[in-house]
């Protein structure tokens, strides 16, 4: 079944017809030839998935609720600092690490990051790296859509790293692995992904001094924008791909 996004589902329940946004009902009837009758996923990007039947009423459809699950927060959450990317390859991270599960993401304008974002630029490519998140989770099936922060320059960021329980810098001369990290139980968990130039070693030492452990892959160097969805995928396999207990209810 496709997903489609749709908030209004947040207070509705078995039984109750649900209109879809003008976009999502445009993607299911013009993108996805979808017609009355067929089943659909819809999911209010806060953790409550309904299955339903399409009802196609021009230029809006509906969705009539046939059974709810309630998905809860992930504990403890991931949260991504992403260096900032040249060309598609910023995208392209948040593509594979909202595919993985990250939470939130941070994009950081570190001081080797190629690209260099004014306040103009910043906004459009926020816009646009939410929409990139918010495509991904769709395509994967997911009940909470990862928050996309604003780009932080690194002062604004070592205080936003204060509240983490755990925090990680991902570098390749770093001995210890990530896939034997200590992990808490609850709280939030901070994984930090350097430019392709590398992080500079005056923002290696303001990190470390945030509480930041340098940890490794594995053998080989990735590039920025994958390093952020293996590190996420190694924290996942370890916390989460279990399975998450779920609450339903159904007609």
């Amino acid at each position: 079944m496709q997903l489609l996004l749709c908030e209004a589902i947040g207070s509705a329940e078995v039984g109750a017809v649900v209109e879809l946004p003008p976009q999502e009902a445009r993607h299911a009837t013009a993108a996805l030839r979808m017609t009355t009758g067929d089943l659909v996923l819809v999911c209010d990007g806060a953790g409550r998935k309904a299955v339903g039947r399409l009802t196609v009423a021009s230029p809006t459809a509906v969705v009539l609720i046939e059974s709810i699950t309630d998905e809860p927060a992930p504990d403890p959450s991931i949260t991504v600092v992403q260096a900032l990317a040249k060309g598609e390859h910023g995208e392209l991270a948040i593509d594979l690490m909202t595919q993985v599960g990250v939470d939130r993401i941070i994009p950081w304008a570190a001081q080797r990051s190629i690209v260099q974002l004014k306040v103009d630029r910043a906004e459009k490519a926020l816009v646009k790296w939410q929409q990139t998140a918010r495509a991904a989770a769709k395509q994967s099936r997911r009940a909470w859509l990862p928050e996309v922060s604003a780009v932080l320059g690194t002062r604004q960021l070592l205080t936003a790293l204060a509240d983490f329980d755990a925090l990680f810098l991902l570098h390749e001369s770093a001995s210890a692995p990530l896939a034997s990290a200590e992990l808490p139980a609850r709280g939030r968990i901070g994984l930090i992904v350097g430019p392709e130039g590398g992080i500079s070693p005056e923002e290696q030492e303001h990190l470390a001094g945030a509480g930041a452990l340098p940890v490794l892959l594995g053998p080989d160097v990735l590039r920025s924008s994958l390093a952020g969805a293996v590190g996420v995928s190694v924290l996942a396999a370890r916390l989460r791909w279990a399975g998450p207990p779920v609450s339903g209810v159904g007609g």
